[in-house]
């Protein structure tokens, strides 16, 4: 019978707390409300309702109802770390956003910060409910009752109904604000256009979405001559010079039926007779549906630009001999593309007549995957002042001749013009492709002596390896048989020991020689076997430990790319030996895609790789060429202090001679 008792009490609590809901209007009030009906309806002992100060993390009470007493200000300072202080219940709900019971404060170990002052005032268990916003913790509920063990699991279920119908009253509140501050910023969004409207120097009128005229600002009136009423509607086209109406009306309709931006220069005849030259733009002004309400546009007098033009264009013919001798073509356009000027070489090399020309944008003149190319030099010549371009002049026969364009602005009556000049350079491209074809030649002449040099030193290895060679391997065998003939005194066969002696090392000298200057084992057994014992080679000689990788066994490899690929990896050993400071080396050898690949890293102190090549190192470039000869790809990365690693890759050709 007390169970239920308690359990209708607190449901006609928490029915009283969702009637306040309706009716709140902001925090505060709800916050104190849901104190008060907590102690007044629920029988709680108090009720109070905190926020975590950003800066502090002290949890500040923002309101409270019931037997106080100055619990809330002179208790130990509640916080939402996590420390003695933030473990208790409200702590602990705000930090980690869940609620947290306790239902015998006095022996509850995480109430012992407040347990004296609590029981004192008759708190004897407590639950802490975190209140969120969009499921952010903003706050907490904490609830004491005046006896031990009040809540159980059906109580904790109806105080979490309550406060999530608090966190939907909030989020409500805050999406309300937000409206509102919406709903002010739009009103004042629309003063300040209505007022930068009455005031701009541009003329600017508006249209509802079948295109009829509501709106004019005072500057379109001044510039048409048209009081704002009779501009309403359609009536703003009487005012339209009569040779300019018809035209004007009708891509006026086209770009509302189409929903789209228009723009156009026409004239208004004012009422004394005057003639001003506008040009007009206008947009659509779309909802968040993209359906369109209307549009908005502008006029702007450019009277003076258009006399300025027709002075320009009246003394097209005071200039007509000078831009005709121009060896070149010679062009004269607006930032609109628009030609005003052009020489007769412009109409011959194009092919296009004169009226023809003035028709035409500047791009086309050009393959249309030129054009974006040459619409972004234009665009610098307007940005800079000058600019030039390389690009190939299309004719109408579809011809291209390849030229050399620069241009300049040219600032006239406060309107800044492109002026340009064309030049053929078929000639200079035709040099430039002989010279190519030389320096090609020179390649394969590189090439060719890198042969003969190979072949040079095959030659040579083997006449020292087999006839000085031999020869020494004779005198050593003499020297063998004298020494054991009888009656040589000792001294004479310790004499002789030195000459062996001498003479061994004669021998391993010309192996050496012979191995440096063609290693045999590279024609006997191949590339990779090569590479793995001038690996070993290497490594006894300097003592810089060198691992090398490679899967490949059975691979047919042209013997130019072999004794290309070997003589690289010498040159970079040696390069890492005398420059690098390095203690190991990782290298490989692989193939993929029918490309070799060979890799060789060090540990060393690495180097600045752009220096190096503005040095013109004779290493480098011998090895970058090398790799250009054999048609492959050679890639140098360096980083001082982080080692160096060398990239060489080839195509696999096995039938090359």
């Amino acid at each position: 019978m007390e169970k239920k008792v308690k359990f209708n009490r607190l449901y006609f609590f928490i029915s009283r707390i969702n009637q306040m809901l309706i009716k709140a209007t902001d925090e505060t009030t709800l916050f104190e409300e849901a104190c008060r009906i907590a102690v007044e309806f629920g029988n709680f002992r108090m009720a109070w309702i905190g926020k975590a100060d950003r800066q502090t993390h002290r949890v500040v009470p923002v309101a409270f109802a019931g037997e106080e007493s100055g619990y809330l200000t002179n208790i130990k300072k509640i916080t939402t770390d996590n420390v003695a202080e933030g473990q208790g219940p409200t702590g602990t709900a705000l930090r980690e956003g869940v609620y947290v019971v306790c239902n015998d404060i006095e022996t509850e170990p995480m109430m012992a910060p407040w347990s004296a002052a609590a029981t004192e005032r008759g708190y004897l268990s407590s639950i802490a409910l975190p209140l969120g916003v969009y499921g952010k913790t903003i706050g907490a509920f904490t609830i004491y009752a005046p006896e031990k063990n009040f809540f159980d699991t059906g109580e904790i279920e109806l105080l979490q109904e309550m406060t999530g119908n608090i966190a939907f009253a909030l989020e409500n509140f805050e999406k309300e604000a937000v409206r509102q501050d919406t709903a002010a910023a739009l009103l004042k969004s629309e003063k300040r256009y209505q007022t930068l409207a009455e005031i701009a120097t541009v003329g600017i009128f508006h249209t509802d979405a079948r295109g009829s005229t509501n709106y004019v600002n005072p500057r379109w009136c001044q510039i048409s001559g048209m009081p704002r009423e009779a501009a309403l509607e359609n009536g703003w086209l009487n005012a339209v010079h009569p040779e300019d109406r018809d035209q004007l009306h009708k891509n006026w309709e086209k770009a509302a039926i189409n929903e789209l931006p228009s723009a156009s220069e026409y004239r208004f005849v004012r009422p004394d007779g005057t003639v001003r030259w506008v040009m007009g733009q206008s947009a659509p002004e779309k909802d968040e549906d993209n359906r369109v309400l209307g549009y908005v546009g502008t006029i702007t007098d450019i009277t003076e630009r258009k006399k300025h033009e027709e002075e320009i264009l009246l003394e097209k013919n005071l200039s007509d001999s000078i831009i005709n001798s121009l060896p070149g073509v010679f062009y004269f356009y607006d930032r609109e593309g628009k030609f005003l000027r052009w020489n007769k070489n412009f109409e011959k090399v194009s092919q296009y007549s004169p009226a023809e020309i003035a028709a035409m944008h500047p791009l086309d003149f050009f393959d249309p995957g030129k054009r974006e190319y040459v619409r972004s030099r234009i665009d610098l010549v307007f940005e800079t002042g000058h600019a030039d371009a390389e690009a190939e002049f299309t004719a109408r026969d579809k011809t291209q001749t390849p030229y050399y364009f620069t241009g300049r602005t040219i600032e006239y009556g406060g309107v800044t013009f492109l002026m340009g000049v064309g030049i053929d350079i078929s000639e200079r491209l035709s040099a430039q492709e002989t010279i190519r074809e030389y320096s090609e030649q020179l390649r394969q002449l590189a090439d060719y002596l890198q042969d003969v040099r190979e072949q040079e030193r095959v030659y040579i290895a083997r006449e020292i390896h087999d006839e000085l060679g031999q020869q020494l391997t004779g005198l050593k065998m003499d020297l063998h048989w004298l020494k054991t003939e009888y009656g040589i005194s000792e001294d004479v066969r310790a004499y002789i020991e030195r000459i062996l002696k001498l003479t061994d090392d004669a021998i391993n000298t010309i192996r050496k020689i012979a191995s440096a200057l063609r290693p045999f084992i590279l024609d006997d057994v191949g590339l990779p076997e090569a590479l793995k014992w001038h690996s070993a080679e290497f490594e006894k000689r300097f003592g810089i430990k060198v691992l090398f990788e490679t899967g490949l066994t059975k691979l047919a490899i042209a013997p130019k790319i072999a004794i290309g690929l070997f003589r690289i990896f010498q040159e970079s050993l040696t390069n890492i030996a005398r420059h690098a400071e390095a203690n190991s080396v990782v290298s490989s050898l692989t193939c993929s895609d029918n490309q070799l690949i060979l890799k060789i890293e060090d540990n060393g102190k690495g180097f600045d790789t752009v220096k190096a090549l503005h040095k013109k190192t004779l290493g480098l470039i011998g090895m970058k060429e090398r790799v250009l000869m054999m048609e492959g790809k050679y890639q140098l990365e360096s980083v001082p202090g982080h080692g160096t690693c060398t990239t060489v890759v080839v195509p696999l050709k096995a039938d090359t001679p």
